[in-house]
């Protein structure tokens, strides 16, 4: 089934076909593309590839194959990755069953209505029987659960989750290199923020500590999105 016909909680990966479309890669605007770069940055996963999928994270292998030696658009594509993975599955439709047309299942409530009651009542009872079994919160309308086979969890900031990751590549690269020269080579900081020769002893110090400590939070949470991806969910809870 071809990806445009699967439904994706959230923007799934739209890969150009013309030279324009493909230098703006929009698939970068998408969580699943993030999800498997922070892949590639987990240790654990990195050494389950080299062995072939054995290791701690054997499981996740199993789904997510190896990442490396691939692009995204190949790793997204084969064998319907993308959308095995991410893809919410189809619920059953609303409506009335026959006796014969029902399945248990743990995610469907079956009641029994007798007609020959009030429609106010009926509709006042069935409300209490959705306060007690449905899982969200009573009075408080939410999103529907997600049937994916791995759905994103947590809030989800494209612009925040890819200044982490070019922290962190930066980070990797140049280890003895100062965080706020981390900061603005990656891009996270303002132009009128980073440091200039015209600035006084005191502006660069001031501007330093900024950047640096700009930086210190984007490479603590990318560390937590590597360590989330280890464990089958991304971005996370924390």
């Amino acid at each position: 089934m071809s990806v445009a016909l699967r439904k994706f909680a959230y923007q799934h990966p739209i890969f150009g076909r013309s030279k324009k479309e493909r230098t703006h890669e929009k698939y970068r605007n998408s969580v699943f593309y993030y999800w498997y770069e922070f892949l590639k940055r987990n240790e654990d996963y990195v050494n389950c590839c080299r062995a072939n999928g054995a290791g701690s994270l054997s499981g996740l292998y199993a789904d997510f194959g190896d990442v490396f030696g691939v692009d995204f658009k190949t790793w997204w594509q084969k064998d319907d990755r993308g959308a095995t993975l991410f893809a919410e599955k189809s619920l059953p439709k609303f409506g009335v069953l026959t006796v014969d047309q029902i399945q248990s299942k743990s995610d469907i409530l079956f009641i029994q209505v007798p007609l020959s009651l009030p429609k106010k009542y009926l509709a006042s009872e069935f409300q209490k029987v959705l306060n007690k079994y449905h899982h969200g919160s009573r009075g408080k309308r939410t999103n529907a659960i997600s049937t994916a086979l791995y759905p994103v969890v947590g809030h989800v900031d494209i612009e925040s989750i890819d200044k982490c990751l070019r922290v962190y590549d930066l980070r990797v690269s140049n280890p003895n290199l100062p965080l706020w020269s981390i900061a603005e080579l990656s891009g996270i900081v303002k132009k009128a923020a980073c440091v200039s020769k015209s600035d006084t002893k005191s502006e660069m110090s001031s501007k330093k500590l900024v950047s640096s400590n700009a930086a210190s939070r984007l490479l603590r949470r990318a560390k937590r999105l590597i360590e989330n991806v280890g464990q089958g969910e991304f971005p996370g809870r924390n």
